[in-house]
Formats: structure tokens, sequence, C-alpha cells
């Protein structure tokens, strides 16, 4: 595949329930896609109702960030890209929004993922970082869902994509600072019974490789700080995640924050994240697993030659797009 289907490099945009991701893809070495990555926590499923909508604070979040990023694909010469949505768009009925922001921003359509493509997109990129062809499990805690996918060299066995996440599961559980025991384990009690039915229906256990924010949050709250190449091929302990969850959890939230290594916009979903990847472990009897920064964001690179759009370059003014929609 070529990630530079047209001069410059492709914008790969990756609209998640939590955070906003911009992979600006310049090419292809033998380690996967390169080029320079940029993430920003938009809280975009944060505040929505019990249908899914997004708020109308979220989508200001959304398009102060976007304005950013449409700013730095037009300095770093982007003519083609591809916008991805997951799990917080998918379930939003107001989801015409985020493409509209998408659209006038950054000048290419979104494209909503089902459960199953973000799956697969996240296995193919967690694939570049694990050499040979033997099967492994790859955990995707998401913001508003998490994808078990269970793979080898040949590609995507099975995979399960089920409605838990860091941010959906703060709001339907952890409701104290710092959360209570009983709301923990509430949490635990939900989660690890639905983790373990998708490790059983993907096939089984098989060495775990985790990806996408939370995981790669842990990593670096481990190392006691944030350097993409400390995390990448780092290992998380299953005694490593539920010492950071306990610690995690004694924290009020204004503690947590100074957590080295952790990002401050990520301390208010942190909690819930690492019980997901706790009981994710436990469920499918990982005594550890591989920290992969490679993902969903890659999965994509490797296919821009065939689904990235060509950059409209009649944006319109800076304004609030939000304002007028219905």
């Amino acid at each position: 595949m070529s990630a530079t289907p047209s001069p410059g490099p492709v914008a790969i945009v990756d609209v998640g329930s939590n955070s906003v991701r911009l992979f600006l893809c310049d090419g292809v070495d033998a380690d996967g896609p390169t080029g320079p990555r940029l993430t920003t926590v938009t809280g975009l499923r944060r505040g929505a109702d019990t249908e899914g909508t997004i708020a109308a604070e979220a989508l200001d979040r959304l398009d102060d960030c976007l304005q950013d990023y449409g700013r730095r694909m037009r300095d770093a010469g982007c003519v083609a890209g591809v916008a991805l949505g997951t799990s917080a768009v998918r379930d939003a009925p107001n989801r015409a929004a985020v493409a509209d922001l998408i659209a006038g921003r950054l000048g290419i359509p979104l494209t909503v993922l089902s459960g199953e493509e973000e799956a697969l997109l996240a296995f193919s990129g967690a694939r570049l970082a694990v050499p040979g062809d033997g099967t492994v499990l790859v955990l995707d805690v998401g913001g508003g869902s998490t994808e078990l996918v269970r793979g080898d060299g040949g590609g995507v066995r099975a995979a399960m994509s089920l409605q838990m996440g860091a941010v959906r599961c703060t709001e339907g559980f952890l409701y104290a600072d710092p959360p209570t025991a009983a709301q923990l384990e509430a949490l635990r009690r939900t989660v690890e019974p639905e983790l373990a039915a998708a490790v059983r229906a993907v096939g089984g256990p098989a060495p775990m490789v985790g990806v996408a924010g939370t995981i790669t949050t842990l990593a670096a709250i481990k190392a006691g700080r944030y350097d993409p190449s400390v995390v990448h091929g780092s290992v998380l302990t299953a005694d490593d995640v539920e010492g950071m969850l306990e610690r995690l959890a004694a924290l009020h939230l204004p503690a947590r924050r100074e957590v080295p290594g952790l990002d401050p916009a990520r301390a208010p979903v942190i909690v819930a994240g690492a019980a997901i990847v706790a009981c994710a472990m436990r469920a499918a009897g990982a005594e550890h697993l591989e920290v992969s920064e490679r993902d969903l964001l890659d999965g994509a690179a490797l296919l821009a030659g065939r689904i990235a759009s060509p950059v409209d370059p009649a944006l319109p003014p800076a304004r609030r797009l939000r304002d007028g929609l219905a």
C-alpha cells in the first residue's frame, strides 16, 4: 500500500469518545506508517444523554480541536485524509453534527466505523508491533467501547466490540470522588463477566497486546513519564495494573491530575479505564500484556491509498460551525 496516494502527507483523524487524534502519515517504512501524531482530549461522550446525543459543550470542544487540526493539515500540505468516528459518534443520534464539523474544519468526510471495523483496524495496527505470525489477543480500551480481537499473521480470526469504555463506565458507576469500594466492585462485577464471555467468543486466551490511550497511559504512569519510545513495547503485568488501579482509585481528582505520566485531561476517567484493563486481563488469564503504540491510526494509514479522500480546499471562514446546525 502507499500511504501517500497524492503529494504531501495523508491526514488520519480518529474521533474517539474521549480523545481525538491526528496522524500526519508521510510514508511507510519497515516498522509501519511514519509521521507526527497528536492527541487532544475532548471528552466527546462526556455529558451525552441516555440516547447518546453528544452535548453542545462537547461539540464546541471538538470544534476547537478540529480548527487546530485543520491548521496543522494545511501547514503540512495534506491534500488527502480520512476521518474515522468510533463509539461516541456511532451511538449519537446527532452524529451529523460531527460530520459537519469534520467536513467544515478538515475538508474531508466522516466515516463512522462499526464495532467490528474498529476492531479490525486496531488489530491491523497492533500486529505491526508483534514479530512473527503467532496468535495474539488485542485489547483496545476506548472511551465508549472496548474491543477484543484474536488473530495471527494471516489476519483477524474473531473480534468482539463491547459497550464499555473509560468514559461510559465512569459515568455509569464511579460517581464519588474518589470512587468508593462499592462502586468499583459494582463496575468489576458488571464488566468482567462480559469480558470473559467475549474472550471465549473470540476463541480463548492468547498472548495479549494492549493498544490505545488507557493502556498507553498506564504504561506511562508505570514509567513515570510519557515517552512513546519507552511506552511502545513495554510490558504491564496484571499486578502492575491492579496496583495502579488501587493507587489511582484512592486519590481525589486534583491529586490524580498530578500523577507523573498521566495526562491531567485523562485523570477523570483513568480509574474506570484501569478497572476494565484489570478485568480483561483477569478474564483472559493474562499475567502480562505488551503495550503497542501502533493501533487503529496505523491500521487506517495502511489503507490510506484506498480510503483517503481529497481535502476540499474551499473551507468556510473560521467560526463555530455548530451554530445554526439542526
